[in-house]
């Protein structure tokens, strides 16, 4: 199988360095024995883990979301500061087990300073008044003699925090969550809270709940669309084959753009999309108990395949750059994370190494391609997962995006090989002078469910070469199931 790939010298648009960013949720060792660990080796004298910083600042996150997820909407952020020894022990009735609060909001805004994030904050619309949600703000940003910015200055942070993202709820629409109502109920609420607390703040940006659902988007549009930054989908997939998994990327593609096509059609361009939450989740360690009765762990064993997955939505990412202008990875650590843990020792799984190649080996500006490919002929088959169901016509044996490093003077093709042989790739650079040399960085393996494991921890991980390159066009084979970016210096900026 040859496939024809051509890249032009034709400026796009820019790609955001958002849609790299990560979550953190109170859900399972997310927190808890795994970015906050004040009893391990590897942690500084404030909790952080080390080893995890150091692997997070590698892949440039660029923003980070917090406290959650289902569990913000049962939170008070009160009972997270102050000294850390007044802070109230609580049930932890979303996930289960016993929230200590050691880790808060000055904790969060330390570890966001620490990797260079922006913080990410979502407040409670479950068990949270917008009172609440205003004093949250005001302790955070404020410079005020008022009284949550002076409590933020007794607790020991004298320089507000002006945290500029803001997510009004979470996942409201579905009756698991505190707090769910109908999509007119929420449009009100979201109205409500984003008018006052940017008349409080008006440098914040605020976060949408939308629903996957084109009724759920249009009301909330419809109503608030005016006032908000972003609306948010969430994207949660895997199948037991690896046709499925990566298959699923085509899914998310589809869904991305119906929200895409309603803010459109409702000319509401200063809106954008927040892909905040996605990623692999297969469930089935969703009942499995944690270290305390009844503490749900949702620790995913990632493979080969589900990188694969994280590269394909970074490219689908590349091609919505336009709308699609934040997104989080959930979550970062243990819980469907990309790190794990086992006591002083950390695990990189293909979805972080996925990361790598994307956030450090690919541009910021996206330049014209075009791929021939064959497309698997599936039929018009029909995936269940979860509440979802979709049918996907073809999806593309090699998919792909071009990019610019306009510092560099680099151009960067990523491509991705589906198929489970070895792909030939005639690769036009017409009209675009290179230097004779070129690094390829690949993602691969030997099977689509190899992965990490704490006996083999570098078993997946990044290989790199060298490749001559010619004028005009240069041929590539692909190897099996894989994720490569090959890095071309141009001789010419531009």
């Amino acid at each position: 199988m040859q496939t024809y790939v051509r890249v032009k010298p034709e400026k796009l648009g820019k790609i955001n360095d958002m849609i790299y960013g990560h979550f953190t949720e109170h859900l399972g060792r997310c927190i808890y024995d795994g970015i906050f660990n004040e009893k391990s080796s590897k942690s500084d004298s404030r909790g952080f883990r080390i080893d995890i910083i150091e692997a997070v600042k590698k892949i440039k996150c660029p923003i980070l979301r917090w406290p959650g997820g289902n569990f913000a909407s049962a939170y008070h952020w009160q009972d997270g500061i102050g000294p850390v020894e007044k802070r109230p022990q609580l049930l932890n009735y979303i996930w289960g087990g016993v929230e200590s609060n050691r880790f808060g909001t000055d904790e969060f805004i330390q570890y966001c300073r620490e990797l260079g994030a922006e913080p990410y904050l979502a407040v409670s619309l479950g068990t949270g008044t917008l009172d609440e949600a205003i004093a949250w703000l005001e302790y955070c940003n404020l410079d005020t003699p008022t009284r949550y910015a002076k409590m933020r200055r007794e607790n020991g942070h004298s320089e507000p925090y002006r945290v500029k993202y803001w997510g009004i709820g979470n996942e409201v629409y579905g009756p698991w969550q505190v707090g769910h109502c109908s999509a007119a109920e929420y449009a009100e609420k979201l109205r409500q809270y984003t008018q006052f607390m940017k008349g409080v703040d008006r440098s914040i940006k605020v976060i949408a709940v939308g629903a996957d659902n084109p009724d759920w988007d249009m009301t909330v549009l419809k109503h608030a669309g005016h006032l908000i930054d972003y609306i948010s989908i969430h994207e949660y997939h895997g199948s037991d084959d690896y046709f499925g998994t990566v298959a699923s990327v085509y899914y998310c593609e589809q869904r991305l753009k119906l929200l895409e096509s309603l803010i459109k059609h409702l000319r509401l361009d200063h809106v954008k999309i927040s892909f905040d939450e996605w990623n692999i989740w297969y469930k089935i360690s969703a009942e499995r108990e944690g270290s305390e009765k009844g503490t749900v762990l949702i620790e995913e064993p990632y493979a080969l395949k589900d990188g694969l997955f994280a590269a394909g939505i970074f490219v689908v990412m590349h091609r919505m750059n336009d709308t699609v202008q934040m997104a989080n990875l959930a979550q970062m650590v243990n819980a469907l994370g990309m790190i794990k843990t086992k006591g002083d020792e950390i695990v990189l799984t293909p979805i972080y190494h996925a990361f790598d190649l994307f956030v450090n080996h690919t541009g910021r500006t996206r330049l014209a391609m075009d791929i021939d490919t064959q497309r698997y002929d599936i039929k018009a088959r029909t995936f269940v997962e979860g509440r979802n169901s979709f049918q996907l016509k073809d999806v593309p044996y090699i998919d792909g995006s071009a990019t610019y490093d306009e510092r560099r003077s680099v151009l960067s093709v990523a491509l991705i090989n589906y198929y489970q042989k070895e792909a030939d790739i005639r690769l036009d650079l017409s009209g675009l002078e290179v230097k004779k040399k070129a690094d390829r960085y690949v993602l691969t393996g030997s099977a689509p469910d190899e992965m990490n494991d704490f006996d083999n921890p570098d078993r997946i991980h990044l290989v790199s070469d060298e490749l001559a390159t010619g004028t005009g066009e240069m041929n590539l084979r692909l190897a099996p199931m894989s994720a490569s970016v090959i890095e071309f210096t141009l001789e010419k900026t531009l």
